[in-house]
């Protein structure tokens, strides 16, 4: 027998199971089987959790009887939404349209046995847009088999702010220049716990909030509680971490923070995000790198953590200047490593031999951290930008490749935890694939990408499966020629995908490149022009944006290449003004089709824009 969607909406459903991940099965198997004819009672359904640490799960189907059995009660979950997407359930976005139905699907008899890569698979929510939406968005993740909800801070909220409410227009949004996490824990962390335990899901909760635990107005009563540098106490970015008043001031204001956003499972207060420069040159300092002083830091954080939330654990970041292992400091055992590689190659693997960058500064660094945190996998975090609409521009790389060949690696080294940022000046216009592909990795990094393609493509462009399948495929290309560094060198001032121009002979590759995507970009959004059905409006648009931000960024390097040649000054004139065409065009969809809510990424994205196109004039 194969077992249908049609035929088990007849089936008797068990009652009376216990409140969270087991009742939530019951109820969404119910949910989306009801759209189906009611029929005379054929079979049953069983759902049975184990008391494993797992959430893997065994469905056993026979001619009357499903059996879900899941190693832990969110384990039941899982097997509920793979028993849906077998008989040809989707979840291709958040919200009510974004459930679709391919009808036509089965399941034969016997044991289906599923065990996740990676114990802990996380969504991060990055930006107040998003936070806006956590509840659709945690339902998605769920559904999709994440098991983890990261409430991510960008731009960091204020941590004294009083009773600011937050503004309503984009404009008064982008002029604060803050997040407003804050705010949202303080009025609906209630709710957000409620809906995580009900899903069987953790929390975390935080980001670059270190500063904010010593007020910067502190300096001029305490400066030697402020880093030293270049001789000088100096107010900006983070701590002198020797400084006894410091220490003690931070430690009194991170109980008060723990007691404020009580509920998390996991906590992050960063230092501040910057490249160089943000940590303490004093003698009492000097000796130790910007990653010991960092987990010196994160140390303080945890004492006082162990106190205020005994089962609760807090990262040390691994990121920018603190990529390194430190040397003269051991993490307590309430720390885990959060592995952040911002600046790697997203057209390469993380560990792919071909990509020098990735390797020796990044996978490298990796493997050289999991010993301090003695190879134990629950200690493990890796924090990657699939979905980072800030580090890639406004755009959203597929990752076909690069993306399950990630969690293979980091699986196989030992990470118990594969999270993915999202993050945007803008909406995801149309079925954000990325985060979507991101949680099959995460749960089998084995997983092709052609049968991953089809079933995602029939459910959000039904009527244009194979073709869309290969609009994905040539986006694969034509983000490879943006993505792919080569060996230019970091700018300390610039972000990634701003590149350099150093080495020379690579810059002009790079310029050849992002010509070559931004025509390639202008053919899909032609070969989706006049396509219609469920998706395909969104979906021009999104690829209508992508096109100018590849198109800038093209014309931008162009001029910029012709500029240190410093020759050919029409040509630089025409690419500048290519650049600011498209660069207006986005500023004017900004202002009449953005969300307000966007604003204080959108804004200073757009000025960032702005200003090194202006450099070249």
């Amino acid at each position: 027998m194969l077992l249908t969607a049609e035929t088990l909406a007849s089936w008797v459903l068990p009652f009376g199971l216990p409140p969270g991940p087991m009742a939530t099965a019951a109820r969404e198997l119910a949910h989306h089987l009801a759209r189906f004819d009611d029929r005379p009672r054929a079979g049953i359904i069983e759902i049975v959790a184990g008391d494993l640490p797992g959430d893997g799960f065994l469905v056993t189907v026979a001619a009357n009887h499903v059996e879900l059995r899941g190693d832990s009660p969110r384990g039941c979950l899982n097997a509920a939404y793979w028993l849906l997407e077998q008989l040809g359930f989707a979840w291709v976005e958040p919200g009510a349209t974004g459930t679709r139905f391919v009808p036509g699907k089965g399941l034969a008899e016997g044991d289906h046995r599923e065990n996740p890569a990676f114990a802990r698979r996380t969504l991060v929510l990055g930006n107040d847009a998003l936070h806006d939406e956590w509840a659709e968005w945690l339902q998605w993740a769920s559904r999709n088999r994440l098991n983890d909800i990261f409430f991510h801070d960008t731009p960091p909220s204020r941590l004294d702010r009083g009773p600011a409410v937050r503004p309503e227009h984009a404009d008064d949004i982008a002029a604060d220049g803050s997040g407003w996490l804050f705010e949202r824990w303080d009025a609906e962390s209630s709710a957000i716990r409620g809906a995580a335990s009900k899903a069987g899901m953790t929390i975390q909760f935080g980001g670059h909030h270190l500063p904010a635990l010593l007020e910067r107005v502190q300096f001029a009563d305490h400066p030697d509680w402020f880093p030293v540098r270049n001789g000088v106490r100096d107010s900006r970015y983070n701590l002198c971490v020797s400084s006894e008043g410091g220490v003690a001031h931070v430690r009194v204001r991170a109980r008060a923070f723990f007691e404020r956003f009580a509920g998390a499972d996991v906590y992050h207060l960063f230092g501040d995000d910057i490249r160089g420069g943000g940590w303490c040159e004093c003698g009492r300092c000097a000796d130790m790198s910007p990653s010991d002083q960092a987990l010196f830091a994160t140390n303080i954080l945890a004492e006082v953590l162990a106190e205020a939330a005994p089962a609760a654990r807090i990262a040390h970041l691994a990121y920018h200047d603190t990529l390194l292992p430190p040397t003269s400091v051991q993490p307590r055992n309430n720390v885990s490593l959060l592995f952040a590689p911002r600046e790697r190659c997203y057209a390469h693997a993380i560990n792919d031999p071909a990509c020098e960058r990735n390797v020796s500064q990044y996978w490298t660094a990796f493997t050289d951290l999991l010993p301090l945190f003695a190879n134990d996998p629950a200690r493990i975090d890796v924090f990657e930008y699939y979905s980072d609409a800030i580090l890639f521009k406004w755009l959203a790389p597929p990752s076909l490749d690069v993306l399950p060949a990630d969690a293979r690696a980091y699986a196989s080294a030992g990470a118990g935890n594969l999270q993915n940022l999202m993050v945007s000046p803008r909406p995801w216009i149309g079925p954000p694939w990325h985060a979507w592909w991101m949680a099959r990795c995460a749960w089998d990094p084995e997983t092709t990408v052609e049968a991953a393609l089809a079933h995602f493509c029939a459910a959000a462009y039904p009527g244009h499966v194979a073709l869309m399948a290969t609009y994905y495929e040539l986006q694969e290309r034509a983000y490879r020629l943006v993505l792919d560094l080569h060996d230019l060198h970091p700018s300390v001032r610039r972000d990634v995908l701003d590149f350099s121009t150093e080495p020379s002979e690579t810059m002009r590759t790079k310029v050849v490149e992002l010509v070559e995507a931004a025509l390639l970009f202008d053919e899909l959004r032609r070969r989706i022009r006049n396509l219609n059905g469920p998706s395909m409006a969104t979906e021009r648009r999104q690829a209508e944006l992508v096109w100018h931000v590849v198109a800038h960024l093209a014309h931008r390097m162009a001029a910029w290449q012709l500029s240190v040649q410093g020759s050919d000054h029409s040509g630089r004139a025409g690419h500048l003004a290519e650049a600011s065409t498209h660069q207006e065009w986005l500023a004017d969809w900004d202002r009449g089709s953005n969300p307000p809510a966007y604003a204080n990424l959108s804004r200073y994205l757009l000025s960032a824009m702005r200003h090194y196109t202006g450099l070249l004039a």
